[in-house]
């Protein structure tokens, strides 16, 4: 057998930043273990799916980064459909260039602001997904609220807004009041289900597989009637929903107006 080269397989490894510490200057390190970056993504992908999100929808990616998550929901959706928010302006860049040529992006047109106060207003129009991976595991309560508060302004009765955070081991909560970063902070289910009910909407929690054990909430404006359950099946991507969808569309694949 011939002797391996190990030096490309190094230096994937250096480009992939799978050399780097969590919180790292690199693009991957910096928002996670780099070597679980593929997989943290495409897990709120395929979530965002599960609650109906089409290429026809608009997202808002809070806490976008490097676009662990968004690259996939960037080439997913129609252009102008993604919508990204972060505190820091490198990350996104890197996260640009490292997945898409410059023709990719102005052909997908995703929009970005940097901001960390959560001022999704400043997109100025409401949306239909909004997903927030990763980003209650390192907040103090104040900055939760503030979120949820903000989230309400933009959006709409059909909006579900998916977000993760750690679970309390020993019932207490983070009483601290910065942001914590790489170090993390845990919850209670109760104390996460208050600050969603206190901004005026219905919180929703479910298991869904996290690479690192992170619990996922759904929330909606009150009164919605979410059904986790159904969403988690797997009935979007059936024919049952297709017939139900067909109910209100005009047209339909082999039907005599398409």
């Amino acid at each position: 057998m011939d002797n391996i080269d190990l030096s490309r397989k190094e230096g994937l490894h250096s480009q992939f930043g799978e050399v780097e510490d969590i919180g790292g200057d690199h693009y991957r390190s910096f928002v996670g273990p780099p070597n679980y970056y593929d997989l943290v993504g495409v897990t709120q992908f395929n979530l965002l799916t599960l609650f109906g999100m089409r290429e026809t929808s608009s997202l808002l990616d809070i806490g976008c980064g490097s676009l662990r998550g968004g690259r996939f929901a960037i080439l997913y959706l129609r252009p102008g459909r993604y919508f990204g928010i972060d505190r820091e302006e490198w990350l996104i860049q890197d996260g640009l260039q490292s997945h898409f040529g410059e023709e990719q992006v102005n052909r997908r047109q995703p929009t970005f602001i940097i901001d960390e106060d959560f001022t999704f207003t400043k997109f100025d129009r409401k949306f239909d997904f909004l997903m927030a991976n990763s980003i209650f595991t390192h907040a103090p309560q104040w900055q939760v609220s503030k979120c949820m508060t903000e989230a309400q302004k933009v959006m709409v009765p059909e909006t579900v807004f998916l977000a993760t955070f750690f679970e309390s081991l020993d019932g207490t909560d983070y009483e601290g009041e910065e942001w914590l970063y790489p170090d993390i902070v845990r919850y209670r289910k109760e104390t996460i289900s208050n600050i969603v009910n206190d901004a005026g909407l219905d919180c929703h929690h479910f298991e869904w597989p996290h690479p690192f054990n992170q619990k996922w909430i759904a929330v909606t404006l009150p009164g919605i009637g979410l059904d986790v359950e159904k969403a988690l099946s797997g009935h979007v991507y059936s024919y049952e929903a297709a017939l139900e969808r067909r109910r209100t569309e005009t047209t339909w694949p082999g039907s005599a107006t398409n």
